[in-house]
C-alpha cells in the first residue's frame, strides 16, 4: 500500500475527509464572505468561536455578550467605523463597541474608529470601546482613534477611547497591548470600579493636544481599579490654553495627565513609561510599584503624588515645569527616592504641597 493511499484510509478512519463537521464549521467566520456585516456575524457564532473580518470599511456598531475573537486584516485594512446615528446600549449611554454580560472578546489586528456625529446635548459618543458587566476584553495590534462629538467639544464624561468598568459594580477587565489609542475627547483609556482591573503594555496614547481645545488625560485608573501600566508612551494630554481653571496651582487649579492613577488602595504598578508633552507627566496615589518611568518636558511638572508612601525608583525627569510634586492634602505623603535624576526643569525639582495640617516628606532629594 503507498504511502497516499495509508494517509487516505488513516484520514477515513479518523472521519478526517476534508469536510468540516457542523460545529467546524461554525468555529470560523468571515465577514464579508459568509456574513454581510460584523454584526451579524457576531450573532450567528456560537461562545469560542472567530470572526475573521477582510479588509475594508464597515459603518455599524458591534453588542458582544458572548465569548468570541474578532480577527481583522490589519490595523490600516479592517476599520469598524461609527455610524451617523449611534443607538444607546445596555447602560442608556453610546459606544461603537460594546462589550457585557460576562463575555471574554478577543480583538486584534483592525480599528475603531470615530468620530460621532452627536452633540453635548444630544447623541454624545461615550467610548470607541465600551466593556462593563463583568465582560473581558482582550485588544492587541489595534488601533482606536477620533473618538469624539462633531465638532470636537469638551461634554462630560464622553469621548473616551476604551472605558472599562462601571462605579460602584459590577467589575470589569482590559488586557491591551501594542496597540495606538489616539485622538480622543476625554482621556484614552479609563478603568474604573472597585474589582476592576487592566494590563495596559506596550502602547501609545495620544491626546488631541492644544489643537483639540478640550481637556484630556491619557491613562486613568480613577476609582478603585488596579493593574499593570508598562511600557507605554503617552503624551498630548493638556487643558485647553485659554482655560482659566487649568494651571500649576494644585489647590485651587486642575491639571490634566498623561498617566492618572486615584490611589483608592495599593495594587498598580506603574513601570517603564514614557510620559512627554503633558500638562503633568504622571498623577498618582498608592502604587505597589514605581520604576523606570520617563517623563519629558511635561508642562507643570513631571510627576506628581498625592496623599500616600512611595518608593519611585529609576525615574528620569526632564525638560517642562517641575520635577516632583509630594502633595499632601488628605493625608500624610512619604515619598523616597532611589535613582531619581533631574535636568533642563524650569522649576524646582522637588516641591512639597502641603494643607491642612498634613505634612509632606521627601526622603533622598537632590
Amino acid at each position: 500500500m503507498t504511502y497516499l493511499v495509508r494517509a487516505i484510509v488513516v484520514m477515513v478512519a479518523l472521519g478526517v475527509t476534508g469536510m468540516l463537521t457542523s460545529s467546524e464549521a461554525s468555529s470560523s467566520r468571515v465577514v464579508p464572505t459568509a456574513y454581510p456585516t460584523i454584526q451579524a456575524a457576531i450573532d450567528a457564532a456560537q461562545a469560542g468561536d472567530t470572526i475573521s473580518v477582510l479588509a475594508g470599511t464597515y459603518t455599524e456598531q458591534l453588542r458582544i455578550s458572548k465569548s468570541l475573537e474578532i480577527v481583522g486584516a490589519g490595523v490600516k485594512s479592517t476599520i469598524i467605523r461609527a455610524p451617523s446615528k449611534l443607538r444607546q446600549g445596555e447602560l442608556h449611554d453610546t459606544s461603537i463597541v460594546e462589550i457585557f454580560g460576562g463575555a471574554s472578546v478577543s480583538m486584534s489586528r483592525l480599528t475603531v474608529s470615530g468620530p460621532g456625529s452627536g452633540t453635548c446635548k444630544k447623541g454624545a459618543l461615550t467610548a470607541g470601546i465600551r466593556v462593563h458587566g463583568t465582560a473581558h476584553l482582550g485588544f492587541s495590534f489595534g488601533a482606536v482613534r477620533d473618538i469624539h462629538d462633531s465638532p470636537m467639544a469638551g461634554c462630560f464624561h464622553s469621548g473616551t477611547g476604551i472605558l472599562v468598568g462601571e462605579v460602584p459594580a459590577p467589575p470589569a477587565s482590559l488586557d491591551i497591548r501594542y496597540s495606538e489609542i489616539t485622538n480622543y475627547q476625554s482621556s484614552g483609556i479609563v478603568v474604573l470600579g472597585f474589582g476592576s482591573t487592566a494590563n495596559i503594555t506596550y502602547n501609545t496614547v495620544v491626546g488631541p493636544g492644544p489643537a483639540g481645545g478640550v481637556a484630556t488625560d491619557g491613562i486613568e485608573f480613577p476609582v478603585g481599579s488596579v493593574g499593570t501600566i508598562a511600557h507605554n508612551t503617552v503624551s498630548g494630554n493638556i487643558c485647553p490654553p485659554t482655560d482659566p481653571g487649568c494651571g500649576p496651582d494644585w489647590f485651587t487649579q486642575f491639571q490634566h495627565a498623561g498617566i492618572l492613577a486615584g490611589g483608592w488602595g495599593p495594587g498598580t504598578v506603574v513601570t517603564n513609561n514614557l510620559t512627554f508633552g503633558n500638562q503633568v507627566g504622571m498623577l498618582l496615589g498608592e502604587s505597589d510599584e514605581i520604576s523606570h518611568n520617563r517623563m519629558v518636558d511635561n508642562d507643570f511638572f513631571g510627576l506628581g503624588l498625592f496623599d500616600g508612601t512611595f518608593l519611585i525608583d529609576g525615574a528620569q525627569i526632564s525638560g517642562g515645569g517641575g520635577g516632583v510634586w509630594v502633595i499632601a492634602d488628605s493625608a500624610d505623603s512619604t515619598v523616597t527616592l532611589k535613582s531619581v535624576t533631574f535636568s533642563g526643569l524650569s522649576g524646582p525639582a522637588v516641591e512639597e504641597v502641603e494643607c491642612c495640617g498634613f505634612t509632606a516628606t521627601v526622603i533622598g532629594g537632590p
